[in-house]
């Protein structure tokens, strides 16, 4: 019983050291947010803002252009997580049902492999050239180039899960195989797309580099915008932490309210993949 209740409270202090560690620099962005200017530096330091303002997401949002950031990564991964989806999940069912698909699938695949700094200067180029540079199809069609490939691959090992008879049985009722595909198959499939659509979310949201070289001052991402704000002779942390932690809810409530269909399509994914 003894060892059994020392083993319990190491496991429980590990965890809650483990929690507290991961956690701190969330909850540190939180109150970082609505600190006053006069706080942001102060000694020792105050875990607790004494006056919590607005000012700082005011600031970021409407005189710095964290609205049209908010905007634009909206724009850019939305966009890309609803074209990469429809061109994955057609593109995966056929590798699929077609035999020998799966060699074309890892070719397909392998085209993800490639760190983005290798496309990022023909992107440049490319763009540059067509007078597209600093706009959303710019960075959309970027993206495209990355997700599109990763959505084929995941959505291919769903498919592979889900038993051929059941479009069998659905063309032998007459539907056609599109029919089949959208009536039968994506429906039987709807776990796997959804968390197929988070990741190529959090792909387009978070991504970095590529937006830092398409764009400028018309199309401001979050992820180029926030660096804007360190400045050479002062560093905005108050504007930086408000506009982070407005970056980072989209994501978390993306995973809050689909968590129970991402965890299956997940599962179902990589087990049956």
């Amino acid at each position: 019983m003894n060892k059994l209740s020392t083993y319990t409270i190491v496991r429980f202090i590990v965890i809650a050291l483990a929690i507290l560690f991961f956690a701190f620099p969330l909850y540190w962005m939180v109150t970082m947010a609505f600190k006053p200017e006069v706080d942001w530096a102060s000694f020792p330091p105050k875990l607790i803002p004494d006056r919590p303002t607005l000012e700082n997401f005011y600031k970021g949002l409407f005189r710095m252009g964290g609205l049209q950031g908010l905007m634009d990564s909206f724009i850019i991964a939305g966009t890309n997580m609803l074209i990469s989806l429809i061109i994955g999940s057609m593109a995966g069912f056929g590798l699929s049902r077609y035999r020998g698909g799966q060699n074309i699938a890892f070719f397909i695949l392998s085209q993800r492999f490639a760190p983005a700094i290798t496309f990022a200067l023909a992107f440049f180029a490319m763009f540059s050239t067509f007078r597209l540079l600093d706009t959303h199809i710019a960075v959309i069609i970027a993206h495209l180039t990355f997700n599109i490939p990763f959505a084929t691959w995941i959505m291919k090992s769903f498919f592979d899960g889900i038993p051929k008879d059941l479009e069998e049985s659905a063309l032998v009722d007459g539907c056609s195989l599109k029919g089949a595909f959208f009536r039968v198959v994506l429906p039987v499939s709807l776990p796997g797309l959804i968390a197929t659509s988070v990741m190529l979310f959090m792909f387009s949201w978070n991504e970095f580099l590529i937006q830092l070289f398409l764009t400028r001052s018309a199309v401001k991402p979050l992820p180029t915008l926030i660096p804007r704000f360190y400045g050479g002779h002062d560093i905005l942390y108050g504007v930086v932490c408000a506009i982070a932690f407005l970056a980072s809810i989209p994501p978390i409530l993306i995973v809050a309210l689909f968590q129970k269909y991402l965890v299956r399509g997940l599962t179902m994914g990589y087990i049956k993949g």
